[in-house]
């Protein structure tokens, strides 16, 4: 089994007369590449136009020799910050694997040195393809959920506005995961089907396909419990923020308590009556009778205070 990584006509045609299995894979082809590899492998019109369009839904369309089936990866990107979906169209028929991408995916450039020479079924190199593409989401959603973690530790020790916008974005990344990944994983039963019926393609013993399917459900499922954990989180942003707001409240009201208390003081000391008048009539008498009067009810309020402030703080 020979790799191919660039559209040479006299191997793929020496190839196919041989009744050799292969595997062409371009990444980022130019029009003209795409054209010729079409008409070396006889690609149906509508398979070849779906290839020169991106950004479709997972799908598979079934030709009287071959199959397109749209598979969706992930990666996370070079800086490290986010993920995103990976679309590779596979073309596949009895002697032959033709896979086209744009994206970078370092699975696929893994298997280049991995399968040559293997004296494995046809099945099985296809099985390895769809079982790489599949298997790099699991780094994925391990990223994501270390952001998710890392997003809820800021939430309950210091809720901020700005940690609400970025919960909303890893949203939107799940979910625009979550989506790909539940269509390729209920339609996946058909593909392998249609896969395993093409004429010509030597068969494994082993049910491999089964193994990617269950793959995709696993998947799937840590996705929607990934979804599920980032609306908790929203809600848990909004209580945690509102127990702030409370916590500033209080602490206000902590402080309004004993200017109440020392105004109060004060403002009774400043009115005109005749026993005030008579009897505070130096200094000394003004610092005794206004320093008992401010200081016991500062320390029966701080007193107070100090014994609730677990329930408060």
């Amino acid at each position: 089994m020979e790799v191919l990584t660039t559209v040479d006509a006299e191997r793929v045609a020496a190839l196919r007369e041989r009744d050799e299995f292969f595997w062409l894979d371009l990444a980022a082809p130019q029009p003209e590449a795409l054209e010729a590899a079409g008409a070396l492998l006889h690609l149906h019109p509508l398979a070849l136009e779906d290839s020169r369009e991106f950004s479709q839904r997972p799908k598979l369309d079934v030709y009287p020799d071959a199959v397109l089936f749209v598979y969706w990866s992930g990666r996370i990107t070079d800086d490290g910050a986010n993920v995103e979906p990976v679309e590779v169209h596979l073309h596949i028929s009895g002697g032959w694997l033709f896979t086209v991408r744009h994206a970078e995916c370092l699975v696929l450039d893994a298997l280049h040195d991995e399968l040559p020479g293997s004296q494995e079924s046809e099945e099985y190199v296809i099985y390895r393809v769809l079982d790489a593409l599949t298997d790099a989401i699991y780094p994925v959603i391990d990223h994501l959920e270390a952001r998710i973690d890392g997003i809820e530790s800021e939430v309950l020790h210091d809720p901020r506005q700005p940690q609400l916008g970025r919960i909303h974005r890893l949203k939107q990344e799940v979910q625009q995961l979550h989506r790909r990944l539940l269509a390729q994983r209920d339609q996946f039963s058909q593909a392998s089907a249609a896969i395993l019926s093409l004429p010509g393609l030597t068969l494994s013993k082993r049910e491999y396909f089964r193994d990617v399917g269950d793959h995709l459900v696993q998947l799937t499922g840590e996705l929607q419990r990934q979804l599920d954990d980032l609306n908790t989180l929203t809600s848990t942003f909004f209580n945690a923020n509102a127990t702030r707001l409370n916590r500033q409240a209080t602490r206000l009201t902590v402080i309004a308590t004993f200017f109440l208390v020392w105004t109060l003081v004060t403002s009774f000391f400043g009115q005109n009556f005749g026993w005030l008048t008579d009897h505070i009539d130096s200094f000394a008498a003004f610092v005794l009778y206004e320093g008992i009067t401010l200081v016991i009810p500062t320390i029966l309020a701080g007193i107070y205070f100090w014994r609730r402030r677990e329930q408060w703080w």
